[in-house]
């Protein structure tokens, strides 16, 4: 069922013609596994970014780290939740405490080792597919197993803007 939606994607998409190669930001910010999760914090902030790819050497992808990821990780489950029953009396402290200790531990530990990408001639209608039932914010392009390239929902959204423009015009 989902290759045969692929495949109804792919060839929609062709008729659409854009791929994601003419999209994609080819900046790319990443980080790797050993890095702190501290440090994909300073990047994620000082980037404004939601997300970064996670790389090893010669930018094979091995994951994605969200914004979500790191809260989900800081935040206790629902267990944690019951049992303390301290947390329940809006304690920002312990979510602070919480937070801290997880800037300390590896990406590696909290990435997505299982991301969603496209490759560079995927049709922007896979492209919006993806982020929509996914809820993906910044889709990595991968070529080959290598990151070459990423794409957000405002790059998505300037480009077809531009293409009605052009549409109009004509």
């Amino acid at each position: 069922n989902q290759e045969m939606r692929a495949r109804f994607l792919e060839q929609r998409g062709r008729r659409m013609k854009s791929q994601a190669h003419e999209i994609m930001h080819k900046d790319l910010t990443a980080v790797t596994e050993k890095d702190r999760v501290e440090d994909a914090l300073h990047v994620l902030y000082n980037q404004r970014l939601t997300g970064l790819p996670v790389v090893k050497d010669d930018w094979v992808l091995v994951g994605f780290l969200s914004e979500n990821d790191i809260l989900q990780a800081a935040f206790p489950t629902y267990l944690e939740f019951l049992a303390e029953s301290s947390f329940l009396e809006s304690n920002e402290g312990g979510l602070v405490q919480r937070l801290s200790s997880v800037a300390n531990r590896t990406v590696g530990e909290l990435m997505n080792t299982h991301p969603n990408f496209v490759e560079p001639t995927s049709s922007l209608v896979t492209v919006a597919d993806m982020m929509i039932r996914k809820r993906i914010k910044r889709l990595p392009v991968v070529e080959n197993g290598r990151l070459v390239g990423i794409i957000d929902r405002g790059a998505f959204f300037e480009h077809m803007m531009e293409k009605r423009k052009h549409e109009e015009n004509d």
